[in-house]
């Protein structure tokens, strides 16, 4: 501690490390809290460190949600892209596989809490960190038309609006997501739907 109570900056060396290990603490209070009931001192009190020196690294809470929930969208990214890279599949194939990974694959972690809460703030905030999250989940939606288009190409659906439909299966992810907090839906039931719809569209 230097004198004034003012707090030594981190070392260069160890400034990225504890920034990412401050996302990863943060993302386990968010997703128990919510965006809205989380603080600064909530967060500073799960990494051990005090609320002057989360400043150090980030500049307020939105700043901390925008990297957590970018971190998190960026590893479901990379895991549909490994789906997508897969030559052994169809374009129907992969698709439903896509739509399995941002559902039912998610259920169980952090990541899925994570995409509930993220989905609610951007249907309620306005605010520049909270919309570069749109440019994020943008992303999602357009591998999703990708695939659609790929599968119109290759004659293996019919000729279809592949932005609405993705737009279509978008919206039911969400409002799936949405409606894991009710133990009785059938979620199974809900994606065996889904994929009847794009099977009826077969060529």
């Amino acid at each position: 501690m230097l004198k004034g109570g003012q707090e030594k900056l981190p070392k260069v060396v160890d400034y990225e490390e504890k920034k990412q290990e401050i996302i990863e603490k943060a993302r386990i209070v968010f997703t128990k809290r919510g965006y809205h009931n989380t603080s600064l001192s909530h967060i500073s009190k799960k990494c051990g460190i005090g609320r002057t020196t989360i400043y150090q690294y980030f500049k307020n809470k939105d700043e901390i949600f925008y990297h957590t929930v970018g971190s998190t969208l960026e590893e479901i990214q990379t895991q549909l892209d490994v789906i997508t890279a897969n030559e052994g599949l169809s374009f129907t194939e992969k698709l439903k596989l896509v739509i399995h990974q941002l559902t039912e694959e998610q259920k169980d972690n952090n990541i899925f809490m994570l995409l509930l809460e993220t989905w609610l703030v951007l249907n309620r905030e306005k605010n520049e960190m909270l919309e570069k999250l749109k440019q994020n989940t943008q992303q999602l939606k357009d591998t999703i038309e990708d695939l659609i288009e790929g599968a119109i190409r290759e004659k293996e659906i019919k000729p279809i609006d592949s932005r609405s439909f993705a737009e279509t299966i978008y919206t039911f992810i969400e409002t799936f997501t949405l409606q894991r907090t009710s133990d009785n839906m059938n979620s199974k039931g809900k994606i065996e739907s889904l994929n009847l719809l794009i099977d009826g569209l077969k060529a």
